[in-house]
C-alpha cells in the first residue's frame, strides 16, 4: 500500500527508519520519472545512432527484418548521422575552455573579510586547479550529461581517506624502549602484556602479534602495521540524472526537497569495505553482498544505456546501494540533512542512519537545468531531444542521395524473360537480335533540393544553438553562447560555495599553496570558523576570439588617451591581458614584474658599459627601457675613475659620447610621441582634474 509523504516516519527523525517505506518511496520516485527516463533513454539513442536492425555495412538488409521487407530496397542505404554529436561536443568543448579559463572571485559576506578576499580567491583556484585533481574530469563529465541529458548534478563531500604501510621495527628499537626489562622480553615473560598492548596499540590479531614477537626474537626485527592519512580534501563526483541520482519529480529546487536518492552501484567487496569504514550493520552487509548476481534490479535498470539493454542481458554483479537523504525535523523541531543507507533487495535491513555533520546544512549536491521553461527541474530538454527531428531529416535526405548515386551507378538491367546476361558491366560484349533487348532501366534524376534541404536544416539547427554560421547574427550567437556559459559557470559557484564551506569545517589550519600563475608560495589560514566567502566565477565567450580582443585591449588604451586617465590606467596589466588573449597562459612567463625589469634592464646597461670600455661600442635598440638605461649609464659617467679613462683614451671619450647621443635620441622621440598627443610640452605635473 503507499504510503503517503505526509507520514511522519518520513517527515521525523526516528531511532529506528523504516526502510520498507522509503524502498516504497524509492520505487514510487522511478515510476513518477519513467516518461523523464524513457527519454533519456531515447536521447542516447539518438545522440549514438542506435535504431533497431542497424547493420555495421550501414545498409538495409531484408533478412535482418522481422517482415523480410524494408524499405527502398534491399541494402538501401542506413547511415549514421553525427548532427547532435557533434553540437554537444563543440559546445561542451566551448563550456570547458571558459571554465579553465575563467576568473575565480571571491566576495566577503561580512566588511571585516574583504582584505582575506584576495587570498581566499587564489586559494580556491590552487585547490581547484592542483589539489582536487579530478576536478576537470568531473565537470567535463557534468557538462556532456548538461547538454546530452538536460540536467548536471554535483555530489561534493569531504574524503578523508587512510591507507595501511608497514613500518619495520628494529631489536636496537626495542633496547631503547625496555631498557632493563629487555632480558624479560627476550625469554618471553613478557609476551602476554606484549601481546595486549600490539592488539590495542597497532589493532593487530593476536596471532600477529605473536608472530612480531618471534620475528624480534629470530630475526631481530618485524613490521607493524601503521596507518596514515593519504587523503584529506573536498571532493567532487558527477551523478548521472537518469541512473545515479533522482528528485521528487515535482522538485524546483534541489535544496528545499524533502528527499533525495543517491544511487552506488557496488561490488560485494565494495560493500564490506566501506561498511567496515562507515560502521554499517554486519547483517545489512551480508544480506546486500548476497544480492551481486541476482539480478535483483530497481526500475531504473530497464533503461540501460547500451545497445543491448534488455534486462536479460544485463549482470554486472554490483548491488545498487542506496543513499537516502532527507530534511527532518528533531524533538524539538529543528531540520537537519539525515541519510538512510539502504538496497533495493533487502527489505527491513538498512546500513547505518545518521545526521549529515556538513556546517552549511544543505543537501551535498548540486542541480542545475539546462533550461527553466517550467518550474520544474525535470521540465528540462536536451540536445537530443529538441534535435532529434533535425537530424532525422538530415539522414534522410542524406540516405536518399546515397540511394540516388547507387541507382545512377548502377542501374536496374532490363533484358528479355529467361535470358539474363551472364555478365553485365563495362567493356563485356553482349550479342543482341534488337537493340532495346538488353538496356539500364531509367533511374531518377538528382534532386538538387535534397541538398539544399540539409544545409537549411544545419543552418537553423545552428542558429538556436547559438554555433557560428554565415547566415547567422554574430551578436545573437554571442549572446546565445554566453548565456549558455553563463549557466554552466554558475553552477560552479554553487559547488565552490560547498567546498570552502567544508574545507573551513574540515581542512587543516595553515596549507602553503603556490599562487597560480606565479611562481610564489603563499600561507594560507584557515581563519575563524564559519567565515564565509561567496564566490563568482565569470568568463566573457568573446575572450575566445585573439584578434578581438586584442582590437578591445586598443581600444580602451585609446580610450584612456582620449579621457586623459592615463594616470589611473595600469599599463602593465593591460599589456598582461593582451598578451594572455593572444597566447593564453602564457603572460606569466614572457611578462616580468616590474622589479624583475628594472634588474634586468640595469644589467644590460652594464653590460654595454663593458662593451664601451672593451672596444665594441653597441648601439641602442630603439624600444628599451631608456630611461632606467640612462641613470645607469650618467651614474657610470660620474664616476671618477671613468672621466680619467676617457681623458687618456679618446676613442672611448667618442664611443661613449655617441652612445650617450642615441640615448637622449631616443629619450627625445619618446618626448615627441606624448608632446604630439598633447599639443604641448609635458609638464611633469600629471593631468587636470576632470569635472
Amino acid at each position: 500500500m503507499h504510503r503517503s509523504l505526509n507520514d511522519e516516519e518520513i517527515l521525523e527523525v526516528s531511532g529506528q527508519p523504516d526502510v520498507n517505506v522509503l524502498i516504497d518511496l524509492y520505487k514510487e520516485t522511478q515510476n513518477d520519472l519513467g516518461d523523464w527516463l524513457q527519454q533519456r533513454q531515447r536521447d542516447y539513442e539518438t545522440r549514438r545512432n542506435i535504431w533497431e536492425g542497424k547493420s555495421y555495412d550501414f545498409r538495409k538488409h531484408a533478412v535482418d527484418s522481422e517482415t523480410g521487407q524494408v524499405f527502398p530496397f534491399d541494402g538501401a542505404a542506413d547511415h549514421e548521422i553525427l548532427e547532435i554529436d557533434d553540437h554537444i561536443r563543440a559546445h561542451k568543448s566551448m563550456l570547458m575552455n571558459a571554465l579553465r579559463r575563467a576568473h575565480i572571485v571571491a566576495t566577503p559576506v561580512e566588511h571585516n573579510d574583504v582584505q582575506r578576499a584576495s587570498v581566499i580567491s587564489n586559494f580556491m583556484r590552487w585547490l581547484i586547479n592542483a589539489k582536487m585533481t579530478e576536478y576537470y574530469d568531473e565537470m567535463d563529465f557534468a557538462a556532456d550529461n548538461f547538454l546530452e541529458k538536460g540536467m548536471m548534478v554535483t555530489y561534493t563531500y569531504w574524503d578523508s581517506a587512510d591507507r595501511t604501510m608497514q613500518r619495520e621495527i628494529s631489536l636496537e628499537e626495542l633496547q631503547g624502549m625496555f631498557g632493563p626489562q629487555m632480558e624479560a622480553f627476550m625469554t618471553g615473560e613478557m609476551d602476554d602484556q606484549l601481546v595486549q598492548m600490539l592488539i590495542e596499540g597497532v589493532d593487530v590479531s593476536e596471532k600477529k602479534a605473536r608472530k612480531m614477537l618471534d620475528e624480534i626474537r629470530t630475526e631481530g626485527k618485524t613490521t607493524i602495521p601503521m596507518t596514515v592519512q593519504s587523503r584529506n580534501q573536498p571532493c567532487i563526483r558527477t551523478l548521472a540524472p537518469d541512473e545515479d541520482f533522482f528528485l521528487p519529480p515535482w522538485a524546483i529546487d534541489s535544496q528545499k526537497v524533502p528527499y533525495a536518492f543517491h544511487v552506488i552501484p557496488m561490488t560485494p567487496e565494495e560493500i564490506k569495505s566501506r561498511g567496515e569504514k562507515e560502521g554499517w550493520d554486519e547483517e545489512f552487509v551480508e544480506a546486500a553482498s548476497e544480492l551481486s548476481g541476482t539480478r535483483v534490479m530497481d526500475d531504473v535498470q530497464f533503461y540501460r544505456q547500451e545497445e543491448n539493454y534488455q534486462m536479460e542481458d544485463y549482470n554486472d554483479d554490483t548491488v545498487r546501494i542506496v543513499y537516502c537523504y532527507q530534511r527532518l525535523l528533531d524533538e524539538d523541531n529543528v531540520p537537519g540533512i539525515y541519510c538512510t543507507i539502504f538496497a533495493y533487495g533487502v527489505p527491513e535491513l538498512y546500513g547505518k542512519h545518521y545526521l549529515l555533520d556538513y556546517a552549511h546544512g544543505e543537501f551535498p549536491f548540486t542541480v542545475t537545468p539546462l533550461e527553466r521553461t517550467t518550474k520544474r527541474l525535470y521540465g528540462s530538454r536536451s540536445y537530443p531531444e529538441i534535435a532529434a527531428s533535425a537530424q532525422q531529416i538530415i539522414k534522410a535526405e542524406t540516405d536518399a542521395s546515397i540511394d540516388n548515386l547507387s541507382m545512377s551507378t548502377l542501374p536496374p538491367l532490363l533484358h528479355p524473360p529467361g535470358k539474363r546476361p551472364t555478365r553485365w558491366g563495362p567493356g563485356v560484349q553482349v550479342s543482341v537480335f534488337r537493340p532495346d533487348q538488353y538496356q539500364y532501366a531509367p533511374t531518377p534524376p538528382n534532386n538538387p533540393a535534397s541538398f539544399a534541404m540539409r544545409e537549411e536544416v544545419r543552418m537553423m539547427t545552428n542558429k538556436y544553438f547559438g554555433r557560428n554560421d554565415q547566415e547567422a547574427d554574430p551578436v545573437e550567437i554571442q549572446a546565445k553562447q554566453q548565456d549558455l556559459v553563463n549557466r554552466f559557470l554558475g553552477h560552479q559557484k554553487k559547488v565552490f560555495n560547498q567546498v570552502y564551506s567544508l574545507y573551513q569545517q574540515f581542512g587543516q589550519d595553515a596549507e602553503y599553496f603556490r599562487v597560480v600563475g606565479v611562481n610564489q608560495m603563499e600561507k594560507y589560514e584557515k581563519g575563524r570558523p564559519g567565515e564565509r566567502f561567496d564566490f563568482w566565477i565569470e568568463f566573457d565567450v568573446t575572450t575566445q576570439d585573439p584578434a578581438q580582443m586584442v582590437e578591445r585591449v586598443k581600444g580602451i588604451a585609446q580610450l584612456a588617451q582620449i579621457l586623459g586617465k592615463g594616470t589611473t590606467l595600469d599599463g602593465d596589466k593591460l599589456f598582461q591581458i593582451g598578451v594572455g588573449a593572444l597566447m593564453p597562459g602564457a603572460s606569466d612567463q614572457v611578462i616580468m614584474p616590474a622589479e624583475q625589469g628594472m634588474e634586468k634592464a640595469q644589467a644590460e646597461e652594464r653590460q654595454a658599459i663593458a662593451e664601451l670600455v672593451a672596444g665594441t661600442p653597441p648601439n641602442v635598440r630603439e624600444n628599451d627601457s631608456h630611461q632606467a638605461k640612462l641613470q645607469v649609464f650618467e651614474q657610470w659617467l660620474q664616476r671618477p675613475d671613468t672621466q680619467q679613462k676617457m681623458q687618456a683614451n679618446e676613442a672611448l671619450a667618442a664611443d661613449v659620447q655617441n652612445y650617450y647621443k642615441q640615448r637622449q635620441f631616443q629619450l627625445q622621440q619618446q618626448q615627441n610621441a606624448v608632446t604630439g598627443r598633447l599639443g604641448g610640452q609635458n609638464t611633469g605635473y600629471g593631468m587636470t582634474t576632470q569635472q
